[in-house]
């Protein structure tokens, strides 16, 4: 049985460097304006129907070997990916995907190949996983992104399904892959065309193969997995160079770990990680150096001279440390702000900054007091050490939000298997136990229920509503930009003013300020001595029309002009814009002179 896990386990990480390799492959042709090439594409295709069979083949062979409750636990699981898969059959409406993950690869499609987009500073990112989105959206199935994000899910589930089952047996490896797949964050972001499932299976591949190389030192295709998969995380977004970090430091912990080896076989081992960690990094830093002068652009920026146009500096903290800039913004106290290790499973909320723009929950942690028992003690405490230290850094280094550390996610997940294992060994009625196990099943399900409820998706599944319609019952932006995409001649340029930056659906050539506020208008409102002067500087930009969301775009202006610049926007306006379109708070306005 150990066997057949530690060969799932394998073919799991393999499946996922196809899909890696695929998506590099994708990208460097795309630099070479490949892009619509059908033989690049279908290559996409075939690694994606491939990666998604071996899945479901997998997956739908587990019944076979285990007892009632695990087919019990498998059959829940069926529900939630069959409810998942549903879901991402919709037209994409959440934010990243339409500012990022689904808007840079529409760029990209209507250039046939892979341009620098100077606006959006997130578009010099690593974006392994939007190489994969990209022939999708050329051929106008733009839901598929949202069932890949959801596939790199349902991998990482069947990574922890082998881990487990190798370690204890196939019912626990089912808890694994529940637990996982119906925790709220994971299940909210199956749903929608984002990279964080896509660089948490990579980190956790890479981590596990640590685990294994380390119990079997002599088989080095374990390290070559360890490296290749940590590359792939560095490939898919900035946070990987943190994994890199964390997964590098055990690497090292296990490099001096008795006995030790002999010189040469240590440098070859050292070799063969950093490699395959590089290998697929270096082709996103070298095109970011090449185009920018900065190879990890727009990070880093004090350290290289930019010789770039793209836009990365607006009004912000600055400097400003993140637990001073929640005391700031959130008026937490130095008790709040101490307890944000614990409070990130306790206090989580959907579409809410302060409390971390997501859902985790308490299960995570609950079991730590007796998951540390029994054998594997030493690989327990490193799972404990990696999410531990990517949690303590993750907390420094960015905003804190649930799917910037989704990564810690499969780690505590197992940690949670091994103490519901002890207590299940250690316990008089296991029927309590079973209880408690059940009510986290029920108590995760009802967020999955909330999400499928706020999608709404069942008149546009039965074909009772249009794409337009569920678009426009969604999106208040949605009819302006239509009006934009079917009323504005080819030449059109658009100004994007507190829309969000959501800009996958306008159909004209673009342009909106790095930031979320309109840092270029201002400019030019307050250099301004009349409208001719402002028109001057929208000409500059070649921007011949404004979408805007009018009440924030009112307030902004109000807060930030004096008596005689307000005088000069309204003389803009009176003289220089005419009104074009009106609905649900946005406007359209055509600009004169």
């Amino acid at each position: 049985m150990e066997e057949r896990f530690s060969i799932l386990l394998l073919r799991t990480v393999l499946v996922g460097c196809l899909l890696g390799i695929s998506a590099t492959v994708y990208f460097l042709f795309g630099l070479a304006g490949y892009v619509h090439s059908f033989w690049l594409n279908s290559s996409v295709v075939a690694a994606l129907g491939f990666s998604a069979l071996f899945f479901l083949a997998k997956f739908f062979t587990i019944p076979g070997h285990t007892n009632c409750l695990g087919r019990f636990l498998w059959a829940v699981t069926l529900l939630l990916i069959v409810t998942q898969i549903a879901l991402g059959l919709l037209p994409p409406t959440s934010r990243d995907e339409l500012t990022h993950h689904l808007a840079i690869p529409k760029l990209y499609a209507n250039a046939g190949r892979i341009v620098e987009v100077p606006i959006a500073p997130y578009a010099y990112y690593p974006m392994l996983l939007d190489m994969l989105y990209t022939p999708w959206v050329y051929w106008g199935y733009d839901f598929v992104p949202k069932l890949i994000h959801s596939l790199f899910a349902a991998l990482t589930g069947l990574l922890l399904f082998a881990y487990l089952g190798r370690r204890l047996n196939t019912i626990y490896g089912i808890l694994g892959l529940f637990l996982y797949l119906s925790m709220p964050v994971v299940a909210r972001l199956s749903h929608w065309g984002y990279i964080d499932l896509g660089i948490t299976f990579y980190t956790t591949a890479s981590l596990l193969c640590l685990l294994a190389w380390r119990e079997q030192r002599d088989r080095l295709f374990w390290l070559s997995c360890t490296g290749a998969s940590l590359g792939f995380a560095l490939a898919t977004k900035p946070n990987g160079l943190l994994a890199a970090l964390v997964i590098g430091m055990l690497f090292l912990l296990s490099i001096v770990r008795q006995p030790r080896r002999r010189c040469a076989e240590t440098s070859r081992e050292i070799g063969l990680f950093l490699g395959l960690m590089l290998l697929p990094f270096v082709p996103w830093v070298v095109k970011n150096w090449l185009e920018t002068g900065n190879p990890f652009f727009p990070l880093l920026n004090s350290w290289f001279v930019s010789n770039t146009g793209a836009t990365t500096a607006t009004p912000s903290f600055g400097a400003v440390g993140i637990l001073q800039k929640r005391h700031w913004l959130y008026d937490e106290s130095l008790a709040q702000i101490l307890a944000l290790p614990l409070r990130i499973f306790f206090s989580g909320q959907d579409d809410h900054p302060q409390f971390f723009d997501g859902v985790l929950t308490p299960v995570l942690i609950a079991f730590l007091p007796w998951a540390f028992k029994g054998k594997w003690l030493e690989e327990k405490k490193l799972l404990a050490a990696f999410a531990a230290i990517f949690l303590f850094y993750a907390l420094f280094l960015v905003d804190m939000r649930i799917r910037y550390i989704l990564s810690i996610v499969p780690p505590l997940i197992i940690l949670a298997v091994y103490g519901v294992f002890n207590i299940y060994l250690n316990i008089k009625r296991p029927i309590y136990l079973f209880a408690v196990v059940l009510a986290v099943g029920v108590w995760h399900g009802t967020y999955t229920w909330r999400y499928f409820r706020e999608a709404a998706p069942v008149g546009f599944l039965s074909g009772a509503e249009t794409r337009d319609a569920y678009l426009d019952r969604m999106l208040p932006e949605y009819s302006a930009f239509q009006y934009i995409n079917h009323s504005t001649p080819p030449s059109a340029r658009i100004y994007l003013l507190f829309v969000g930056r959501r800009a996958y659906y306008c159909d004209r050539n673009y342009f909106h300020d790095g930031g979320d506020l309109p840092w270029y208008l201002l400019t030019a409102i307050t250099r301004a001595q009349n409208a001719d002067q402002i028109v001057r500087v929208m000409r500059e930009k070649n921007i011949t029309h404004l979408i805007a969301r009018e009440d924030l775009l009112t307030t902004f202006l109000a807060h930030n002009l004096s008596p005689s610049q307000a005088a000069v926007w309204n003389q803009f306006v009176q003289s220089r814009l005419t009104l074009m379109f009106r609905d649900r708070g946005h406007a359209v306005y055509q600009l004169h002179g």
